[in-house]
C-alpha cells in the first residue's frame, strides 16, 4: 500500500473531507513512483462519490426538523438554528408568534450578521417572516431571532429545516 493509503485507512467515508486529502497527501506528481498512490487517491475519491455524490446538493431524506424558541430580553439575540460539523441546514420557513395580548413585538432575523428580515409580531397571533429564498446554514453561521424592544418574552420563533448536501 501507498503512503497516502496507509495514512488513510484508518478513517471511514463520513469523517475524510477535502482538507485530509490536502493534510495526508501534500503534493502529488504523476510519475512512476506516485503511481500506487495516485491509484489509493483515485479509489477513495470513487468511494466517496459514489457513497455521497446521489444526494450531492440535493435534499437529505428524513432530516425535517422544526426548531421553535423564546426570545428571553430585548436586544439579546437566541439561536434559532445553528449547524453541527459537516451539516448545512436548509430554512424553508420561519414564523413569528406573540403570546402577548398588549403591543407589537418587533424583531429581527439574523444570519451571522446579515439582516435576513425584520417586522413586527402582532399580539395575540402567528404571522409568517418573509424569505425571498430558502437560507443554508453552515457551521460557523447561526440564525439568530431578537426582539428589538417590546416584552421579548411574548416572542416566539418557529423555523422549518431540512438537511442538505452541498
Amino acid at each position: 500500500m501507498s503512503e497516502l493509503g496507509n495514512q488513510l485507512n484508518s478513517q471511514d467515508l463520513d469523517t475524510v473531507l477535502a482538507s485530509t486529502f490536502k493534510t495526508v497527501g501534500g503534493r502529488v506528481f504523476p510519475d512512476l513512483r506516485s503511481e500506487t498512490g495516485l491509484l489509493d487517491f483515485i479509489a477513495v475519491v470513487n468511494a466517496w462519490r459514489s457513497t455521497h455524490a446521489q444526494a450531492y446538493g440535493g435534499i437529505i431524506p428524513d432530516t425535517g426538523t422544526a426548531y421553535s424558541v423564546t426570545t428571553s430580553s430585548t436586544d439579546s439575540p437566541v439561536d434559532l438554528v445553528a449547524a453541527s460539523n459537516n451539516e448545512v441546514v436548509v430554512v424553508n420557513a420561519i414564523s413569528v408568534t406573540n403570546a402577548g395580548g398588549a403591543a407589537p413585538v418587533p424583531f429581527l432575523v439574523k444570519l451571522g450578521d446579515t439582516i435576513l428580515a425584520m417586522g413586527d409580531a402582532v399580539p395575540s397571533q402567528s404571522m409568517p417572516v418573509a424569505l425571498q429564498y430558502a437560507v443554508s446554514v453552515s457551521k460557523g453561521q447561526t440564525l439568530t431571532i431578537t426582539a428589538t424592544s417590546g416584552t421579548a418574552t411574548d416572542l416566539t420563533a418557529h423555523a422549518s429545516c431540512v438537511k442538505s448536501c452541498q
